[in-house]
């Protein structure tokens, strides 16, 4: 070393002191450099540049030490405070992050939270709308959703409510089955129609033991039979019931069967008033041809020359007259029954005192009572007056009715009874008898048009057998009720109520 700004080292090995290898690379012609740590820990970097002669041979090298402690330090400054500025900005990474998450997923999860709510069954959500991008109109859309799902539930439970009501209040019975038989829905009057319990409804009751109740026994794959067809009709019987039974298969969407639905409609009332129009029909021509037939006969054989002889002459035409008085007796009370029904039967109401008419008809019907040495009693006080609004001669058409019946069906030395009276707000006539009375199985027929208790002695005995048909109607068109009671072979007695007109000043009105 020839020269250097520390004199201690000048004139020394540069062995030792210097980087050799620097040195050597130097010497050989070449820069070179070099980094290392002085064992006074003082970081220091090392350049050699070779001093070159005119013939370019090298000379000697001039070496250069610089201390890096400050390039160091600043280096380890800048460090640290990027490795600061770093750990600050993962942190406001984190926190923006956390709220930016906290942004998207909230909306999410509150969206998650009150789906899983509506699946549970609350169609009540409602979800706040934050914003107006993807997230505030997927928001809005699920509010749109639950209303539009919110209004299609109401109306099929407003839906279903209706069906169920109509199905619970319905007169015919319904009872909806699978394909399996089971009962899927049974309506209260099906129940009722055929007296299923819920017991058995839950113990497995299915299309085999309805149709059992039937009498069926050939039910062989009974439901597969039913939805071959679209509709079968049949008539069945349970327990007395007439009951009409249709059978219809139902589908769904697809059109794939998925059950039967069976109605039930009792028609045991139709079925009385149909075998009650037949019979009716036939006992109004029974009626009609037996005077038919005598007037013809008769007729003919005066034609054939009897009509000579005098005497069977008058016979012949007294039977004549007998038969056409006959048919012109039954011709009115058909009339008057047609009127009645049809409300055409104009009354001719009045006031006037029931005890008085009860009197006056009793006088009437006194000399035939007398004939079968019969008594009749008036048990009324004709003082004091019990006053009905009526048509006089209708409801004197009732009392002799129900009189001369008494009378017809008392053997002689029998007994009328009439008595009346108030029962509430109305006037209670009773006729009682001592005749042969009417059996218990019978006593609720005998106001049903053309019923005879003994038909071949009720025509013998005369009539027409619509007496008491027409005294209900008239009973009933003012707004009565008449009813009869009988022990047979020891009387019958007929009640009639008509309600009472209250006089002014008439006391302990109810």
């Amino acid at each position: 070393i020839i020269a250097a700004d520390n004199t201690a080292v000048v004139d020394k090995s540069a062995i030792g002191i210097l980087d050799d290898t620097v040195v050597v690379s130097a010497l050989e012609g070449s820069t070179a450099e070099s980094r290392e740590t002085l064992s006074n820990d003082i970081p220091v970097m090392n350049t050699a540049e070779s001093i070159k002669g005119a013939d370019g041979t090298v000379s000697g090298v001039i070496y250069i030490r610089a201390d890096l402690s400050s390039v160091y330090s600043t280096m380890q400054e800048a460090r640290m405070i990027f490795i600061q500025a770093m750990a600050i900005a993962v942190l406001i990474s984190v926190l923006i992050s956390f709220f930016i998450t906290n942004s998207i997923t909230d909306p999410i999860n509150d969206l998650t939270e009150k789906a899983e709510r509506m699946a549970s069954g609350d169609f009540s959500q409602q979800i706040d709308v934050r914003s107006n991008d993807e997230i505030g109109r997927l928001a809005e859309m699920f509010n749109m959703l639950r209303q539009e799902l919110d209004n299609k539930i109401t109306e099929t439970i407003n839906e279903k409510s209706k069906l169920e009501t109509i199905l619970r209040y319905m007169v015919d019975g319904l009872i909806a089955l699978d394909l399996d038989g089971d009962i899927v829905h049974i309506n209260p009057a099906a129940k009722a129609l055929l007296d299923i319990s819920d017991d058995e409804i839950n113990e497995g009751l299915d299309f085999t033991g309805i149709l059992q109740r039937f009498g069926k026994k050939d039910i062989t794959d009974g439901i597969k039979k039913v939805i071959s067809r679209d509709v079968i009709s049949e008539i069945a019987v349970y327990r007395g019931k007439i009951i009409s039974v249709r059978y219809a298969r139902f589908m769904d969407d697809d059109e794939n069967d998925i059950g039967v639905i069976m109605l039930l409609q009792d028609i045991t009332e139709q079925q009385k008033l149909d075998q009650m129009q037949k019979d009716f029909v036939a006992n109004v021509s029974h009626e009609l041809r037996t005077p038919i037939t005598t007037i013809k006969s008769y007729t003919e054989t005066l034609l054939d020359g009897a009509v000579e002889d005098p005497e069977m002459r008058k016979n012949f035409l007294n039977v004549i007259d007998e038969e056409a008085e006959r048919m012109t007796h039954l011709v009115k009370d058909l009339l008057q029954l047609s009127r009645l029904d049809n409300d055409r039967e104009k009354l001719n109401r009045q006031e006037t005192d029931m005890n008085k008419l009860l009197a006056k008809c009793a006088q009437k019907v006194m000399l035939t009572a007398q004939a079968k040495q019969q008594t009749v009693e008036c048990n009324i006080n004709e003082d004091e007056p019990l006053n009905v609004f009526v048509d006089i001669d209708r409801i004197q058409q009732v009392i002799l009715n129900i009189l001369t019946n008494s009378i017809k069906y008392t053997p002689e030395g029998g007994r009328i009874t009439i008595t009346s009276g108030l029962e509430g707000s109305a006037a209670r006539i009773v006729i009682s008898d001592t005749g042969i009375g009417i059996s218990q199985a019978e006593i609720g027929r005998i106001f049903e048009r053309f019923y005879r208790v003994d038909k071949a002695r009720s025509r013998a005995m005369g009539g027409t057998g619509l007496g008491l048909s027409i005294a209900k109607n008239i009973v009933e068109a003012h707004h009565g009720t008449i009813s009869a009671e009988s022990v047979e072979g020891k009387g019958t007695s007929v009640t009639v109520l008509l309600p009472i007109t209250w006089s002014r000043g008439r006391k302990n009105i109810e």
